[in-house]
């Protein structure tokens, strides 16, 4: 039996994706099983979901701990290192980034890295940042473990008409150029092991138990969602009529107006979702490249 985890975030397809793998696999003559895991949060932040495939009935109906293969479908969790604790050493990874040597950066001891610009592809096909048909291609190709013509008829369970093709579209160009490189075993220093683990919980000597609102500043964390931003909104002050309506109708509410008088993003926080480019009533707003700016 194999065990591989998908990560995501909101709004990428990650879930959809395991399901449409889990589907190829049967189409295939395997068993498999899949289920999501993501909680009440916003689109954009961190979804995972888990697959198991084999020749036998999977009778498993937990997390995936141990992943013999790890699909990235969003580019800033794949070069984080956080996002592969519990990989198997001498397993394989399919990431989307431009930079395969930032995945060899972190030694993960893996057998297969295969990596992939899924971005571009998803913008150039589909005309969205949606990069789960685009990464299951790739997966094909890397694993060898499903058939293309199996995950199209899976595609076809989930979309129709001119959106099956364009998904189709991304499907094959994830499976034709993604680029994978072989290590030889010997290369693979750590050996596997695995443990058991165990917890201690400490409770306080003297338990207190306090107001809701009580030293709240010392437990609220700060998320910077502007990390998972692959592109940015940038300002026409040409065409900006000063409407303020992308401060109105932006999600997270990081439209300030600045000392200049305009509206700007604050970059720590804006997600680079777009709404205020489709909101903005004199199209003075446009999404650029992080590269490109």
């Amino acid at each position: 039996m194999g065990e591989l985890r998908i990560h995501g975030r909101g709004g990428q397809g990650t879930v959809i994706a395991a399901e449409m793998l889990a589907n190829a696999f049967v189409f295939g003559g395997k068993y498999s099983s899949v289920f999501p895991s993501f909680g009440v949060e916003r689109r954009g932040s961190e979804v995972m979901a888990f697959a198991r495939f084999g020749d036998e009935p999977i009778r498993e109906r937990t997390r995936v701990y141990r992943p013999d293969i790890i699909l990235m479908i969003d580019q800033s969790l794949a070069e984080n290192k956080n996002s592969y604790k519990g990989f198997k050493y001498g397993g394989t990874i399919i990431a989307n980034t431009k930079n395969e040597q930032n995945i060899m950066n972190l030694n993960l001891k893996q057998q297969i890295l295969a990596t992939i610009d899924g971005v571009s592809i998803a913008l150039e096909e589909i005309g969205l940042a949606i990069t789960n048909t685009c990464m299951l291609g790739a997966f094909a190709k890397a694993t060898q473990l499903v058939q293309l013509d199996d995950l199209k008829k899976a595609l076809s369970m989930y979309f129709s008409g001119n959106v099956l093709t364009k998904n189709i579209r991304s499907l094959e160009r994830g499976f034709n150029e993604v680029k994978i490189t072989h290590f030889e075993k010997e290369e693979i220093i750590k050996e596997e092991t695995t443990s058991q683990v165990s917890t201690t919980i400490n409770y306080p000597n003297n338990t207190t138990f306090e107001s809701a609102w009580s030293d709240v500043d010392e437990k609220l964390v700060t998320v910077h969602s502007g990390e998972w931003r692959y592109r940015r909104p940038e300002l026409d002050k040409h065409a900006c009529r000063l409407c303020g309506w992308c401060s109105i109708y932006c999600p997270v509410g990081c439209m300030k107006l600045g000392e200049d008088g305009y509206y700007h993003p604050d970059l720590d926080f804006c997600k680079g979702c777009g709404v205020c480019v489709n909101e903005c009533p004199a199209h003075a707003i446009k999404m650029k490249a992080e590269e490109v700016i």
